[in-house]
C-alpha cells in the first residue's frame, strides 16, 4: 500500500529549518522514500540496474558502495543487495539473499508525539522506524519541550536516526519526519485525519477503545508528554476523533509507551 503525506514538494529535499544551532533537515514524504523495487524478478547472485532515481532514494538512505539495502521485486519477493556501483545516471547492485518475510508494515502508523525531554526523542526515532511507523510527527503541547528548547534535544539529528534505524532493521522504506509543530496542526494532517483508527495513548479513566471491530489498514497515534496531555488538549483529541487507549495503572517512560502503542 503507498503512503501518501501532503506535499507539494514529495520527494524533495526540503530546506534545512534552524533554530540556533544545526540546522534540522526533515525527511519529506514522496517517492524516494518509498521501498526499493526492480521492475522485473530477482533471482540471487544476478546483477540489477539501478535507475537514477534509484541511486538518489539510496543517497538519501545513507547508503555507500559495498553496503547492503533491501528491495523487493515485481513478484513482491525480498531481497538483499550490495551496492556496487551508483550515480548521477544509476547504478548496479549485486542480490546475495531471500528475505524470509517482507521487512515492511501492512499496518501505515502515523505517530504523533510530545516532544520529550532528556533526548529520548533519539530513542523515539530509532524504536518508531524499527517498528515500522509510516509517519513521524513531534508536536508541541503544554508539558512537552517547546521550540526554544530543540538544540538542547539535539533535534537535527532525528534525521539521521530515522536513517540508521532503517538500516539496522533492513526496512527498505523510510519514515516521512516532520518539524515539531503545535498539537492542534498536527490534528488537521491527513495522516491523522484519514487514518481508519486515531487512538490516544492516556493514563485517566473513561471509555477505552474498542478493539472488536476488523483491524484497520491505516491507524494514527498520540502520545503524549511526560506531564501527560491538559484537559484541553484532551478535549481537542476527542473532537478530533481520538479514542483513549489505556497500558494500565503503572508509569511508564513516554519513549517506551509510544512503541509499546505501535505493536
Amino acid at each position: 500500500m503507498r503512503r501518501r503525506e501532503d506535499s507539494r514538494n514529495a520527494g524533495r529535499p526540503q530546506a534545512p529549518i534552524l533554530v540556533g544551532g544545526p540546522p534540522f533537515r526533515p525527511l519529506d514524504a514522496g517517492p524516494l522514500l518509498e521501498p526499493l523495487r526492480a521492475s522485473a524478478d530477482l533471482s540471487l547472485n544476478e546483477g540489477v540496474l539501478l535507475s537514477a532515481e534509484q541511486c538518489r532514494a539510496l543517497e538519501l538512505r545513507q547508503v555507500q558502495v559495498k553496503e547492503a539495502f533491501t528491495l523487493t521485486d515485481a513478484g513482491g519477493t525480498w531481497f538483499r543487495a550490495s551496492l556496487r556501483e551508483c550515480g548521477p545516471r544509476g547504478g548496479r547492485a549485486l542480490v546475495y539473499e531471500r528475505m524470509p518475510a517482507a521487512p515492511e508494515s501492512p499496518l501505515a502508523i502515523t505517530l504523533l508525539c510530545a516532544v520529550l525531554a532528556r533526548q529520548r526523542m533519539l530513542v523515539l526515532m530509532q524504536k518508531a522506524t524499527e517498528l515500522g511507523v509510516a509517519h513521524i510527527v513531534p508536536v508541541y503541547s503544554t508539558a512537552s519541550v517547546q521550540r526554544e528548547g530543540l538544540d538542547h534535544e539535539k533535534w537535527h539529528g532525528w534525521p539521521g536516526q530515522v536513517l540508521r534505524a532503517c538500516k539496522q532493521c533492513r526496512r527498505s522504506s523510510v519514515p516521512s519526519l516532520r518539524a515539531p509543530l503545535p498539537l492542534a496542526g498536527a490534528l488537521e494532517l491527513p495522516g491523522w485525519q484519514a487514518a481508519e483508527r486515531r487512538l490516544v495513548l492516556d493514563d485517566v479513566e473513561g471509555a477505552a477503545a474498542d478493539w472488536t471491530s476488523a483491524r484497520p489498514r491505516t491507524l494514527a497515534l498520540a502520545v503524549g508528554p511526560e506531564g501527560g496531555w491538559t484537559e484541553a488538549e484532551r478535549s481537542l483529541l476527542r473532537e478530533a476523533g481520538g479514542e483513549v487507549l489505556r497500558l494500565g495503572g503503572a508509569i511508564h517512560d513516554v519513549a517506551q509507551v509510544a512503541g509499546a502503542g505501535q505493536t
